[in-house]
Protein backbone atom coordinates (compact mmCIF):
# COMPACT_ATOMS: atom_id res chain seq x y z
CA UNK A 1 0.00 0.00 0.00
CA UNK A 2 1.42 3.37 -0.58
CA UNK A 3 -0.33 7.18 0.43
CA UNK A 4 -1.61 9.19 -2.48
CA UNK A 5 -2.81 12.53 -2.63
CA UNK A 6 -6.21 13.26 -4.06
CA UNK A 7 -7.64 15.96 -5.77
CA UNK A 8 -9.16 18.86 -3.02
CA UNK A 9 -11.67 20.04 -5.85
CA UNK A 10 -13.31 16.54 -6.15
CA UNK A 11 -13.39 14.96 -2.74
CA UNK A 12 -14.84 17.94 -0.90
CA UNK A 13 -17.77 20.43 -1.13
CA UNK A 14 -15.91 23.34 0.75
CA UNK A 15 -12.13 23.59 1.66
CA UNK A 16 -12.26 26.37 3.81
CA UNK A 17 -14.77 27.16 6.69
CA UNK A 18 -13.81 30.59 8.35
CA UNK A 19 -16.63 32.57 9.82
CA UNK A 20 -15.42 35.59 10.59
CA UNK A 21 -18.03 38.07 8.72
CA UNK A 22 -15.34 40.22 7.93
CA UNK A 23 -14.39 40.33 3.96
CA UNK A 24 -11.42 42.66 2.97
CA UNK A 25 -11.50 41.68 -0.70
CA UNK A 26 -13.84 41.22 -3.12
CA UNK A 27 -13.30 37.84 -3.95
CA UNK A 28 -13.72 36.00 -0.24
CA UNK A 29 -16.61 34.01 -0.26
CA UNK A 30 -19.61 35.62 1.56
CA UNK A 31 -20.55 34.37 5.24
CA UNK A 32 -23.74 33.47 3.61
CA UNK A 33 -22.31 30.86 0.56
CA UNK A 34 -20.40 29.16 3.17
CA UNK A 35 -21.10 25.73 3.31
CA UNK A 36 -21.29 23.23 6.13
CA UNK A 37 -21.42 20.46 7.02
CA UNK A 38 -17.85 19.86 4.90
CA UNK A 39 -18.95 16.82 2.64
CA UNK A 40 -16.42 14.31 1.30
CA UNK A 41 -16.75 11.79 -0.80
CA UNK A 42 -14.60 8.63 -0.52
CA UNK A 43 -12.49 8.62 -4.03
CA UNK A 44 -12.54 4.32 -3.69
CA UNK A 45 -16.02 3.90 -3.30
CA UNK A 46 -17.98 6.89 -3.53
CA UNK A 47 -19.42 6.98 -0.27
CA UNK A 48 -20.35 10.99 0.99
CA UNK A 49 -19.16 11.71 4.25
CA UNK A 50 -20.40 14.64 6.24
CA UNK A 51 -18.20 16.44 8.65
CA UNK A 52 -18.88 19.18 11.37
CA UNK A 53 -16.61 22.40 12.30
CA UNK A 54 -16.64 20.33 16.00
CA UNK A 55 -15.04 17.65 14.05
CA UNK A 56 -12.08 19.60 13.16
CA UNK A 57 -11.43 21.51 16.10
CA UNK A 58 -11.24 18.40 18.36
CA UNK A 59 -8.23 17.64 16.17
CA UNK A 60 -6.74 20.90 16.04
CA UNK A 61 -2.93 20.71 16.89
CA UNK A 62 -3.31 17.30 18.26
CA UNK A 63 -1.51 14.11 17.75
CA UNK A 64 -5.17 12.17 17.89
CA UNK A 65 -5.17 9.47 15.06
CA UNK A 66 -8.18 7.56 14.52
CA UNK A 67 -5.95 4.83 12.27
CA UNK A 68 -4.08 1.76 13.80
CA UNK A 69 -0.69 2.63 14.32
CA UNK A 70 0.59 0.66 10.69
CA UNK A 71 -1.42 2.83 8.74
CA UNK A 72 -0.85 5.93 10.53
CA UNK A 73 2.61 5.43 10.50
CA UNK A 74 2.61 5.22 6.75
CA UNK A 75 1.07 8.81 6.45
CA UNK A 76 3.11 9.90 8.74
CA UNK A 77 5.97 9.20 6.68
CA UNK A 78 4.88 10.67 4.04
CA UNK A 79 3.69 14.14 5.26
CA UNK A 80 7.44 14.05 6.75
CA UNK A 81 8.98 13.25 3.18
CA UNK A 82 6.87 16.26 2.15
CA UNK A 83 7.55 18.74 4.61
CA UNK A 84 3.95 19.19 5.91
CA UNK A 85 4.22 18.01 10.05
CA UNK A 86 3.14 21.84 10.95
CA UNK A 87 -0.67 20.96 9.55
CA UNK A 88 -3.30 19.64 12.25
CA UNK A 89 -5.18 16.25 10.53
CA UNK A 90 -7.92 14.46 10.73
CA UNK A 91 -8.12 10.97 9.69
CA UNK A 92 -10.46 7.52 9.32
CA UNK A 93 -11.58 4.50 7.53
CA UNK A 94 -14.36 5.16 5.13
CA UNK A 95 -17.82 3.69 7.21
CA UNK A 96 -18.00 2.04 3.39
CA UNK A 97 -15.19 0.69 1.76
CA UNK A 98 -12.82 0.65 5.19
CA UNK A 99 -10.05 3.08 2.60
CA UNK A 100 -8.08 4.74 5.44
CA UNK A 101 -7.77 8.43 4.74
CA UNK A 102 -6.58 11.90 6.21
CA UNK A 103 -7.27 15.65 6.11
CA UNK A 104 -4.39 18.21 6.79
CA UNK A 105 -5.65 21.23 7.42
CA UNK A 106 -4.54 24.75 9.06
CA UNK A 107 -6.41 26.10 11.72
CA UNK A 108 -7.17 28.52 14.82
CA UNK A 109 -8.79 31.41 15.82
CA UNK A 110 -10.09 34.15 13.19
CA UNK A 111 -11.98 37.30 12.57
CA UNK A 112 -12.52 39.95 15.10
CA UNK A 113 -14.52 37.28 17.77
CA UNK A 114 -11.67 34.90 17.23
CA UNK A 115 -14.05 32.14 16.15
CA UNK A 116 -12.61 29.00 15.11
CA UNK A 117 -11.71 28.26 11.06
CA UNK A 118 -10.29 25.43 9.13
CA UNK A 119 -8.44 25.56 6.16
CA UNK A 120 -8.09 21.71 4.17
CA UNK A 121 -4.80 21.74 2.25
CA UNK A 122 -4.14 18.39 1.35
CA UNK A 123 -6.36 15.28 1.23
CA UNK A 124 -4.72 11.07 1.09
CA UNK A 125 -5.85 7.94 0.99
CA UNK A 126 -4.07 4.94 1.27
CA UNK A 127 -4.16 2.44 -1.53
Amino acid sequence: MKVIELNLSEQFTTTLFDPSPHRFRPDETPVSERQLPLEYTCDKCGETISFKTISFEKHCNTDFSNLNSEDNEMFNQYIKSKKLEKLSFLDFYCPNCKQPSKFLFNCGPSGYWGSFFFEIKNVLALK
